[in-house]
């Protein structure tokens, strides 16, 4: 029929919202953050194992002097005079950076060649950092 009754107060149905905000439980805002702040502090006083190889500088001598020396002896480029192992010129081309030399060595033509291929990443990184402690210290 088309005729409604006015509903009384008692008979109206009541907001869902405010029915369902008076049924949820007070959630303080340390619950959610809780997790995120213990493994904070975990890993503040844990840091994880670097996943980065370390270097050898001792290996990295050795591995230098018998497969580098023959280009590079004492820092020179006897294939490139301008772009030797020197600091200067490292920071010149490369940077002074370990990630960023092994990056250059790995990605230079005449290293992929002639060298790398007969290098283990670990031989590799061990020149690398024998190489780039020479420059910053100027040893060479």
């Amino acid at each position: 029929s088309a005729f409604h009754l006015p509903q009384t107060p008692a008979a109206r149905p009541s907001n869902p919202s405010a029915k369902a905000l008076s049924q949820t439980p007070f959630q303080s805002p340390w619950n959610a953050t809780a997790p995120i702040v213990i493994a904070a502090l975990i890993f503040s006083f844990f840091p994880p194992p670097s996943l980065a190889i370390e270097g050898d500088i001792t290996k990295g001598s050795e591995i230098f002097t018998s497969t580098c020396a023959g280009c590079h002896r004492g820092g020179q480029n006897f294939v490139k005079e301008k772009k030797t192992l020197q600091k200067d010129a490292l920071e010149k081309f490369v940077g002074l950076d370990e990630e960023k030399v092994e990056a250059f060595f790995k990605g230079s033509f005449v290293h992929k060649m002639q060298v790398a291929g007969n290098m283990s990443d670990q031989e590799i990184t061990d020149v690398v950092t024998y190489v780039v402690d020479q420059a910053k210290f100027e040893k060479w």
